[in-house]
């Protein structure tokens, strides 16, 4: 009974108590939901609004869909409704990006609701393509995949080049990683549109098709502190066709966000910011066009009807046209490519490098569908050629005549002994690395001339070589008073062509009157064609043509059976290598050798020693 009574007074006691304090905790409740409400109805602050600020990544794309199942997918369609950016999956698709700002806000007014809501720009309209038919899309599929196929033609020229470089290249040439990376890029790309390719090809033609436009949303950084984020946001709701209200996926704002914008306030807020006296991320390019740009140098030129240039920029500070390459740069002041930087034209060619003012300068390369690699020295838009630096780890070679034992009325033997290059020679610029003391790995002697002349040091050259170990060959030198075939036959009786030789040349190198006389290029290159032919015929090995650089360019050109059937070898004495493909190149005629008297002729190999030993396995004579 006193337990009951003592349980009584303590229930009794806490009521009155609770009954005495009730109404001080509806003062407290009541003082806290007006100052809620006072903070909420109080004027924004333009601190609080640029606390809301975060910069938003909008991505979309179209899919093809084949009877409900989605089968391919691209970014977007220029005005000719090419395709651009095709795909087999959506996780490879190069998707359609914007860089556009937003701001947290809140559901309903007063009271705070976020919950990770973002007022933002919606993405670009569709294209009008997700309007057409079954039969329509049937059509256009089929020209997609003809120009795909197109495509294809030239990503493969390209990568044929760039892998050509990459082979004859190694890291210690200047600017090789950069063409070697680009080159990873191109073979995927080859790969992806050989998907793409095979894939539209086998779309039945009995198949329902119809295209849907999806897009994405995603908050990547967060503009007052910098942070950056990686949110995925879904699409709630759209106004207008302009503006997009989006969710984070996990329906939470920041932590060090408390957004007190509405959305009717969001909106305001995007346009303020997007407006030419707002945020400064967007400038004009030389020629009317709209740079993406970011905090730093490194902006985004749309540059009309010539492509899309990523890199560093500066001011036009010449008025002058600055070519292709940055849309024609006139206007004082105006932004154009200076710097480091990459180039995507709108033909699928791509320049990476360095520009001053608008055009390419220095060290870049460019590589075409349509056009050889050009990796090297550019000037104003030109390109110079390829720069080497020369270094012990390079394959050098001398080619000999009768001007290395006759000079000035006075004859002179060779010491095979200890032959070792010395001087490449000074006439032009080089960059060489180290002291210049270089083995011969290959010597070609010249054998016949015409079909009357002999080098009377030809045996004796020829058997010290090869007793020394000195890979050798023979070169004829061509004759325009000669027909081709018999200088061929004259070449190949009186010429050492044993197993293990290098494999045999023709030295073709005529001025133009003489090219004249003969009757033309026309005929000038079936000769040498004829020569050609009989020597491979007779040695079973394909000879090699050596020309200067000029009659290549000039000459060369019109016979593309020679150069797609036998390798080259150019003579250029310059600071630059040929431009052409060759695999080996003549850089000089005043180099110094310990063992020769006078100048020689210094010749060094395209590639390293992994591509020399192939060269030698391929090119040296078989048989015999």
């Amino acid at each position: 009974m006193k337990a009951r009574r003592i349980a009584k007074y303590r229930i009794i006691r806490c009521h009155r108590w609770t009954k005495g304090h009730k109404k001080p905790l509806l003062i407290i409740g009541d003082v806290l939901l007006l100052l809620l409400i006072v903070w909420q109805l109080w004027p924004v602050s333009e601190a609080e609004v640029r606390r809301c600020r975060v910069d938003m990544e909008v991505e979309s794309y179209y899919e093809v869909l084949a009877d409900g199942r989605p089968v391919f997918f691209f970014a977007d369609v220029d005005d000719s409704m090419n395709i651009r950016g095709g795909a087999v999956r959506p996780d490879s698709v190069v998707t359609h990006k914007m860089q556009v700002p937003g701001f947290w806000v809140n559901r309903i007014p007063v009271v705070p609701s976020c919950f990770g809501r973002i007022i933002t720009f919606s993405a670009a309209k569709p294209s009008e393509i997700v309007k057409l038919d079954n039969d329509h899309l049937h059509r256009f599929l089929f020209q997609q995949s003809i120009r795909s196929d197109d495509r294809l033609a030239g990503l493969q020229r390209m990568k044929n080049e760039l892998t050509y470089y990459v082979r004859r290249h190694d890291i210690a040439d200047y600017g090789f990683l950069q063409v070697a990376k680009y080159s990873t890029v191109v073979n995927r790309q080859v790969d992806s549109l050989q998907h793409v390719v095979d894939t539209l090809q086998n779309i039945s033609p009995k198949a329902r098709l119809t295209i849907r436009y999806v897009t994405r949303y995603r908050a990547v950084r967060m503009t007052q502190s910098g942070d950056s984020l990686n949110l995925r946001c879904n699409l709630l709701k759209t106004y207008n066709g302009q503006f997009s209200l989006v969710q984070t996926e996990d329906s939470h704002t920041p932590f060090s966000v408390q957004s007190r914008l509405s959305i009717t306030r969001g909106m305001e807020e995007v346009l303020k910011v997007s407006s030419p006296d707002g945020d400064k991320g967007i400038a004009k390019t030389s020629d009317g066009g709209k740079a993406q740009a970011a905090k730093s140098r490194v902006v985004t030129l749309y540059i009309d009807s010539v492509g899309t240039y990523v890199g560093e920029v500066g001011k036009d500070t010449c008025r002058a046209d600055t070519g292709q390459n940055a849309g024609r740069g006139r206007g004082f002041g105006l932004l154009v490519p200076n710097g480091m930087g990459k180039m995507y034209y709108d033909d699928g060619s791509y320049y990476e490098g360095f520009w001053r003012n608008g055009k390419r300068n220095d060290f870049g390369f460019f590589v075409s569908p349509n056009d050889y690699l050009q990796a090297g020295t550019w000037k104003n838009d030109v390109f110079k050629g390829e720069r080497l630096t020369y270094n012990a780890n390079r394959i050098y070679g001398i080619d000999l005549s009768r001007h290395q034992h006759e000079q000035d009325g006075k004859k002179y033997f060779i010491d095979w002994s200890n032959l070792r290059i010395t001087d490449l020679g000074s006439a032009t610029k080089k960059t060489v690395e180290g002291k210049v003391d270089y083995p011969i790995s290959f010597c070609y002697i010249k054998s016949t001339e015409g079909c009357t002349v002999m080098n009377p040091y030809y045996d004796k050259d020829y058997e010290m070589a090869r007793k020394k170990g000195i890979h050798v060959g023979a070169y004829h030198f061509f004759s325009t008073t000669s027909p081709g075939y018999k200088q061929a036959w004259e070449f190949l009786k009186k010429t050492k062509i044993q197993k293990g030789d290098l494999a045999p040349v023709l030295d073709v190198e005529p001025n133009d009157w003489q090219v004249k006389c003969m009757g033309g290029a026309k005929v000038l290159l079936d000769n040498v064609s004829q020569w050609l032919s009989i020597v491979y015929k007779q040695t079973g090995q394909r000879p090699i043509l050596y020309v200067g650089q000029t009659f290549a360019h000039q000459y060369l050109m019109q016979a593309p059976d020679i150069t797609g059937n036998y390798l080259v070898w150019i003579a250029r004495y310059g600071e630059y290598k040929p431009s052409l493909k060759l695999v080996i190149w003549q850089l000089s005629s005043d180099g110094r050798v310990m063992g020769i008297h006078g100048n020689v002729d210094i010749n060094v190999f395209s590639g390293y020693r992994s591509e020399y030993d192939e060269f030698i396995r391929n090119h040296t004579i078989k048989g015999k």
